[in-house]
């Protein structure tokens, strides 16, 4: 009998990689780090392409081709069949540990195999035995990275976002690229006249643009990412020192001049011609000229009030020679890693989509029961743990709950953000209502109140069983309600509406915050149930898409942004 086997096996696959890049393997034995992404051993480039590097498309499967090769030699004791995936990180080197940015993984459902008994067996084995990233078993499924240690900055231009002063640059194109700034140091290196502050080592810019061809994140061309008026841009910077980060915006302009040959004759037809490697970089010219591209100024963005996670800022743009010649506005979005979630490498579910005939979700359990558009009113109060259990018991496939935030910081299902409470006035003894935020309360204050529809009689006793009770927290849902039924739980985070020209509930908790509360209840309770999160709130949909990418009991929920418009724009939010 073969009790204990030692074995060598030497791992290698093929790869586009960015500079700063390296590619690692992990798997479910403690050679491989057990899918651990801080253990898993790095791969060593082999060879290296000679072709001209490319930006990664993110989640495109083109790595066979002019690819570098990654290899390590793994010796084994004792285990027979392996599982594993290989995945690319970046690695910043602590005093006291590293930190691993995972940029992407491979995230086909079942990870690749290696059996010694199989390998034994094989008495020719292949030459050229090279992985593909991503690719085996017939798929590809190639999938961003999730917040490690690392938090991102996004800076978002939208509508009109940049004025310029000088009617001689008004109407020209312009580009812009980003660059972070390193701050920490920054009384040291300011001494002497002149000098600039040096770029953040540990920073990753990535820009997105929502046009044709240009909606997946990339890295920026030598001049940026081309600016017109109306465009939809953001900037992303992922980095271990948000605090310390700042951000220097610089201005280009395309022009194009007739080459010498041309002078003096008659227009021809236009033609593109990239002014870089970058397909954000095109430019419309004339065929024989000459496109120039000038540095006409700069802005800088200092580093952002980390205790808040959303705003709207306009900075000036300076010229070359510190003359104003304009403003930039940008709203910026800070996503914070989820602190103290262990994460792992071994599955995730979170883009993969059953075909299956349409689902029936109970809205808020068995339907509304307080609105004034409804005529057909549910019997079940709405949002109550009976009403989801009846849902379940009348074979709903999911049901919809909406969740907030009391002021202990409490995740419980209620609907509107306000809650109406009855007083009577002094001397006439009439009802009035008073309209109370939830985040005021406490959940005790809330779970104590008397709840009544405006129209119905209030009696001073309260006879309805606990299941009835509006206000039950999210945990306990979770709990009581058949884990064979999905949950669709949205995120109700309060927005500026324009056709009310109102805010629906200001001075909120912050999104990280707020965000962070509910992902720890889900977490701790969810006990393998089907969840899918939905918000009308899209930069809600950005922080939980990169809080909850990948957590320890493999489940990663999918996050989906709800619109109210007849037109959708897409854009990645990775």
């Amino acid at each position: 009998m073969l009790k204990s086997v030692t074995y060598e096996v030497l791992f290698r696959v093929r790869i586009k990689t960015e500079p700063g890049e390296v590619v690692c393997i992990t798997g479910d034995c403690s050679e491989l780090g057990n899918w651990n992404l801080y253990k898993g051993p790095r791969l060593r480039r082999e060879t290296q392409c000679k072709a001209a590097p490319e930006s990664v498309a993110q989640g495109a499967c083109k790595n066979g081709q002019n690819g570098d090769v990654w290899a390590k030699k793994i010796t084994f004791h004792g285990s027979i069949n392996t599982h594993y995936r290989y995945y690319v990180a970046r690695v910043y080197h602590d005093d006291d540990e590293d930190s691993v940015l995972v940029m992407r993984w491979e995230t086909n459902i079942k990870p690749r195999k290696f059996s010694i008994t199989e390998a034994m067996s094989i008495c020719e084995p292949p030459l050229e035995d090279i992985a593909v990233f991503g690719e085996y078993d017939g798929h590809c499924h190639i999938t961003n990275g999730w917040l490690t240690d690392q938090a991102q900055i996004n800076i978002h231009l939208h509508g009109s976002p940049i004025k310029i002063w000088n009617a001689k640059l008004r109407d020209q194109q312009l580009s812009i690229k980003c660059t972070p700034l390193d701050h920490k140091y920054r009384d040291e290196h300011m001494n002497d006249e002149g000098e600039t502050l040096p770029e953040a080592a540990q920073a990753i810019v990535s820009v997105v643009k929502l046009e044709h061809g240009q909606s997946k994140a990339r890295c920026q061309g030598e001049y940026g990412i081309m600016y017109t008026q109306g465009s939809n841009i953001s900037f992303k910077i992922q980095t271990l020192e948000p605090e310390n980060t700042g951000l220097q915006l610089d201005f280009y302009m395309h022009q194009t001049e007739p080459s010498p040959s041309n002078r003096g004759t008659s227009p021809i037809p236009a033609s593109t011609s990239p002014v870089s490697n970058d397909p954000s970089s095109i430019i419309l010219t004339q065929e024989g000229a000459i496109p120039t591209v000038k540095h006409i100024g700069y802005s800088f963005i200092l580093p952002l009030e980390v205790h808040s996670s959303t705003d709207r800022r306009t900075v000036p743009i300076t010229s070359l020679k510190h003359h104003p010649l304009g403003q930039i506005t940008f709203d910026y979005l800070l996503i914070k890693p989820l602190i103290g979630a262990q994460f792992s490498l071994e599955v995730t579910y979170q883009n993969y989509w059953k075909a299956r005939e349409p689902l029936d979700i109970g809205h808020r359990g068995m339907g509304m029961s307080y609105s004034n558009k409804c005529k057909m009113l549910a019997a079940t109060r709405e949002n109550t743990i009976k009403s989801l259990q009846d849902a379940a018991n009348h074979g709903a496939d999911f049901v919809e709950l909406d969740v907030h935030l009391t002021k202990d910081k409490q995740a419980i299902v209620y609907h509107d953000f306000k809650v109406q409470i009855a007083y009577r006035k002094k001397r006439q003894g009439e009802l009035e209502i008073l309209q109370v935020p939830v985040k005021d309360l406490k959940l005790s204050e809330l779970q104590h109140m008397k709840f009544v529809h405006r129209e119905e009689e209030l009696h001073d006793e309260d006879t309805d069983p606990e299941d009835l009770q509006p206000f039950p927290t999210v945990a306990r849902c979770l709990q009581a309600v058949d884990l064979h039924t999905g949950f669709n739980i949205e995120i109700k985070y309060p927005q500026w509406l324009e056709n009310h020209n109102a805010h629906e509930q200001e001075n909120y908790y912050d999104l990280n915050e707020f965000i962070d509360v509910i992902l720890r209840v889900i977490f701790e309770n969810h006990g393998g149930r089907r969840i899918v999160f939905t918000s009308f709130d899209c930069n809600s949909c950005i922080i939980y898409f990169w809080k909850q990418r990948r957590e320890t009991s493999n489940y990663s929920f999918p996050m989906l942004y709800l619109q109210s418009t007849m037109i959708i724009w897409t854009m990645e939010i990775t």
